[in-house]
């Protein structure tokens, strides 16, 4: 695959990863407001209407590396528009389901859909803008998905109160059509694919470890660790993860070469972009309950304020993207590490009685962790071992998406052991409850950012390829 030298090459191919990353994030976010909506359509209770969501993030998180090594092997072009053209059909499946088996079901191919557009995005970077600009191509996929994140309940919020929940499904299928035309025509034809052996066993002990993980991580607060479908889950992952080890260790062209995690300089700023991940997406999961529950903003004040942090990281993400393209980008990976700790710090401590300004003050440097994450997902595939860039490409994504699944699932699995709560929801617990468990995960998130800014530190820059050095055509 030809590196685009050509400023409009470059133009078309960034627009496509922002119109890609940007619907990746708007669906990750726009169902979450309908869910009631949903429930009271269906008449099922609200235990249920979570596997809506649940779902479409198993397929997302388990699929993410199986479509970015598929995706690798010379047919990004042909991978990414099958993608989109799976997403859009099942969003009209979604909007037209007159049952909720046939919502879930939908609900799963279109997860499936988005996995394949989330593990093409970081790839395009990587195979096909130059050395001296990944650094804006990861920037644009940051500003991206910040802006689909944050347009989400907002959007669907509008469509849920003045049309019907079956619109935040519907809408993504005249853009999904738009976007499959551009997508024809703003990516380079696929070449270089050569049919080989694809390690379909290692993709079903990935598949198989990585929903029941997430199952057994989101439902433990509800059902408890004691419950027999968690043991269940937790067994069958355990097992998996082992024999998936194995199995890829003996495999002559193993789905995840595992010896690139024995690079001390790979591992490092592979865990600290998995910990970016975790802990940005789980302490932003549960902030909205704390300006609900004790702040006592309504849901478009939160939405205001949870834009803040949007904005911001759309301002500065590619200008960052950049500067680290020319500098280096171990230091603005520490600061996106510092400023997560420093956010998890004030969260410790914070307090209405506060005002605004604590607030205020997390979610700027929300924007900035975001906004500097780029260059720590850049380190990824400057460390990787030579050979293996679509290798670290996919892990981009699977740090991304899967991080985000298992913060947001950590998170409140911590808060319910911490606050003693059990499986009581957020919204019925007294605030002195409330406060003891947002507290204490806000603590043990401050660890991992520790941890996070310790590993970003301590893995010098590579010296930068002379070709690097000269400014693309």
């Amino acid at each position: 695959m030809a590196v685009i030298r050509d400023s409009k090459g470059q133009a078309l191919l960034l627009i496509a990863i922002v119109f890609v990353v940007f619907m990746d994030g708007l669906d990750a976010s726009i169902v979450n407001i309908a869910l009631p909506y949903i429930t009271s359509s269906f008449a099922i209770d609200a235990g249920t209407a979570v596997w809506i969501t649940m779902v479409y993030f198993m397929m997302m998180a388990s699929l993410l590396l199986i479509f970015g090594k598929l995706a690798d092997r010379g047919i990004i072009k042909k991978i990414l528009v099958a993608g989109l053209i799976i997403f859009s059909l099942f969003s009209l499946s979604c909007g037209l389901s007159n049952s909720f088996e046939t919502l879930l079901i939908s609900r799963i191919f279109q997860g499936i859909g988005a996995a394949i557009m989330g593990a093409c995005s970081p790839l395009l970077c990587v195979r096909f803008l130059p050395e001296n600009r990944l650094g804006i191509g990861l920037g644009v996929i940051a500003a991206g998905a910040s802006i689909g994140y944050a347009s989400g309940p907002a959007l669907g919020g509008i469509l849920t109160e003045f049309l019907s929940w079956h619109w935040i499904f519907l809408i993504n299928v005249p853009i999904g059509v738009a976007g499959i035309a551009f997508l024809l025509r703003a990516l380079p034809q696929d070449e270089g694919y050569v049919r080989s052996y694809f390690d379909v066993p290692g993709s079903i002990l990935l598949v198989t470890a990585t929903i029941t993980g997430i199952f057994a991580l989101e439902r433990s607060t509800h059902l408890g660790l004691e419950n027999i479908q968690i043991i269940s889950a937790v067994t069958i992952c355990i097992v998996s993860v082992i024999l998936f080890i194995i199995w890829e260790g003996r495999c002559e062209a193993p789905l995840l070469n595992l010896s690139i995690f024995r690079s001390s300089k790979f591992s490092p700023v592979f865990i600290a972009y998995f910990l970016i991940n975790l802990v940005g997406t789980g302490k932003w999961y549960l902030i909205p309950f704390y300006l609900a529950l004790i702040m006592g903003f309504d849901s478009a004040t939160s939405g205001m304020y949870m834009f803040i942090q949007a904005a911001i990281t759309v301002i500065i993400s590619v200008p960052i993207g950049r500067w680290s393209d020319h500098v280096g980008r171990r230091w603005f990976s520490v600061v996106s590490c510092l400023a997560m700790a420093i956010s998890c710090a004030i969260l410790i401590f914070i307090d209405p009685s506060m005002g605004l300004l604590p607030l205020i003050t997390v979610a700027i440097l929300s924007g900035i962790l975001w906004g500097f994450s780029g260059p720590a997902a850049g380190r990824i595939v400057e460390h990787v071992q030579e050979g293996e860039e679509g290798t670290g490409a996919a892990l981009i994504a699977v740090s991304g998406y899967f991080g985000a699944a298992v913060g947001a699932a950590l998170f409140a699995a911590l808060f319910s052991f911490i606050s003693d709560s059990g499986n009581v929801p957020f919204t019925d617990l007294d605030p002195g409850t409330f406060m003891l468990g947002f507290h204490g995960v806000m603590l043990v998130g401050l660890v991992m950012a520790i941890v996070a800014v310790v590993l970003s530190a301590a893995v010098k820059d590579k010296c930068p390829p002379e070709s690097s050095m000269v400014p693309a055509q």
